[in-house]
C-alpha cells in the first residue's frame, strides 16, 4: 500500500513576530467569544504558498527538486505584517487571519510560479481561493461561520516583517488537537537557490 502524506509549501514566521502575536492571541483566548473558535497552534503559524493535498510519500524529493527553478527566479524580500481579517468575510467569518502586505506582488508571484511547477506532480495545487498572504489564527466551530466584524474592528495586532528567504515543504500530521507540521526540506530563495534537507539545523545557524 502506498503511503500518502498531506503536504504544503510555506514560509515560517520569524520567532520575534511569532512571540509577539502569540502574546496577543493568548489574551484573546480568555475572552468569551473564543469559545466559538478553534485556535491554531502558534508553533505552526506559517504563510502558505501552495497547498498540495494528499501526495504519495515518495514524491517529496521530486517536489523539493521542482521547487528550485521557481524559487530561483524570486528575490529575497520582506513582507510587512499587520491587520486582521476573515474568510470569506468578517460578517460570516469561518477563518480568522493575520495578514501581510504584498504591495509589489512578490509573494503572489512566487506562489503562482510554485503552483505551475508542482501542478504535474500534485494536481490539487491549482485548486483553492485566490492567493492572499496570511496566517490562519483560528477557525469557526460553526460551519456557517460567525460574525466577527465588530470584534475585528476593535483589535490591535503587532506589526513585523516576514522574510521571504526560503520556502519549506511541510507534512501535516492530523489528529486530536491542533495539526502538527513536520518540515521535510527547504529551498533557499534567490539566484543561489539550493535544497536544505535539515531545516531545523539550518534555522539555528541562520540565527
Amino acid at each position: 500500500m502506498i503511503e500518502r502524506w498531506r503536504c504544503f509549501v510555506a514560509v515560517p514566521l520569524p520567532d520575534g513576530l511569532r512571540s509577539d502575536l502569540a502574546d496577543v492571541v493568548s489574551a484573546w483566548r480568555r475572552e468569551p467569544l473564543s469559545h466559538d473558535l478553534r485556535w491554531t497552534d502558534a508553533a505552526g503559524w506559517h504563510l502558505t504558498l501552495a497547498f498540495l493535498g494528499w501526495i504519495d510519500a515518495g514524491l517529496s524529493d521530486e517536489i523539493l527538486r521542482s521547487l528550485v527553478a521557481p524559487v530561483r527566479e524570486a528575490r529575497p524580500v520582506e513582507l510587512a505584517g499587520g491587520g486582521l481579517g476573515a474568510f470569506p468575510s468578517p460578517r460570516r467569518a469561518r477563518v480568522l487571519w493575520y495578514g501581510m502586505t504584498d504591495a509589489a506582488g512578490a509573494a503572489r508571484s512566487l506562489a503562482a510560479r510554485i503552483s505551475d511547477a508542482l501542478a504535474p506532480i500534485a494536481p490539487r495545487v491549482e485548486e483553492g481561493s485566490p492567493f492572499r498572504p496570511h496566517v490562519t489564527l483560528a477557525r469557526a466551530r460553526a460551519e456557517r461561520g460567525i460574525d466577527l466584524s465588530a470584534w475585528i474592528a476593535g483589535r490591535a495586532v503587532p506589526s513585523g516583517v516576514v522574510p521571504l528567504e526560503r520556502v519549506i515543504l511541510y507534512r501535516s500530521h492530523l489528529g486530536r488537537g491542533p495539526a502538527q507540521y513536520e518540515p521535510l526540506g527547504a529551498v533557499t530563495v534567490g539566484t543561489g537557490a539550493r535544497i536544505v534537507r535539515d531545516v531545523e539545523a539550518e534555522a539555528s545557524v541562520d540565527g
